[in-house]
């Protein structure tokens, strides 16, 4: 084992020991509430799904409903395991109105330009009634600060240090934070004509450090720092929201 390698273990260690699996994780959360949202439905849309099937976390059963698995990149869609595979657009997606009953986005909102009109299609594909879930990065953490900040290419570099050589490369892709706040997203959907249903926050382990030693054991410092000052301030990582689009609204 390599010293880089030996350096990510034990910070991976460390992560675990002042983060346990008891502590509530965004991505637990995510798909907790897709499989609530998804059951005694008929399509379920995962928006920018790319690779990611999410079969496994919807409901089981007959009443299964179908995954519409849809991303912008074809190269991404043909490593996805689903059986439903669409390439589109989400500023105009290529879907019936009200024919979705519930859609999932998972950290993508944050890479749109122009979130606005991905919402407003949301909101026209979904039935009345229908839920949109979304996770994504508060757009004023540090993260999204460093993203600003560095140039996509920089990002990257870190991901690859941060996972090591054994670890599976994601592709990063331009961001821009304009739906990453609770705030920004509170407003941003009741303009579309949602309902908020719920915003909740979450901090975690710090995970873009893992190479370095010692200064890793700083950012988990300050993460349990932000963990407690969460209900207080907004400085959390990472929002799950669910919106729904009223009863009776075509």
């Amino acid at each position: 084992m390599t010293h880089s390698a030996r350096v990510r273990e034990q910070n991976h260690k460390l992560n675990d020991r002042f983060f346990p699996r008891s502590l509530p994780r965004y991505v637990d959360r995510f798909r907790e509430l897709t499989d609530l949202l998804s059951r005694n439905t008929q399509l379920v849309v995962h928006l920018g799904a790319g690779t990611v099937d999410l079969e496994p976390h919807l409901e089981s059963g007959s009443a299964k409903p179908r995954l519409l698995n849809l991303d912008l990149s074809l190269e991404d869609l043909r490593e996805n395991p689903g059986n439903l595979r669409v390439c589109g657009n989400a500023e105009a997606l290529p879907l019936s109105s009200s024919s979705a009953d519930l859609i999932c986005a998972e950290h993508v909102f944050e890479h749109f330009p122009q979130p606005l009109l991905c919402l407003q299609e949301c909101f026209r594909v979904l039935r009345s009634g229908g839920n949109l879930v979304v996770s994504g990065p508060n757009g004023r953490s540090y993260i999204a600060l460093a993203a600003r900040l560095t140039p996509l290419s920089f990002h990257n570099w870190v991901r690859r240090l941060a996972q090591g050589s054994n670890g599976q490369h994601v592709k990063g892709f331009p961001t821009f934070y304009r739906f990453s706040s609770p705030p920004a997203m509170c407003r941003r959907a009741r303009h579309v004509g949602f309902e908020i249903v719920s915003i909740e926050t979450f901090v975690g382990a710090p995970c873009y450090t893992t190479f370095l030693p010692v200064v890793h054991v700083g950012f988990i410092a300050y993460h349990l720092l932000l963990e407690k000052l969460r209900p207080l301030f907004n400085f959390h990582r990472t929002s799950v929201a669910v919106f729904r689009k009223p009863l009776g609204n075509r």
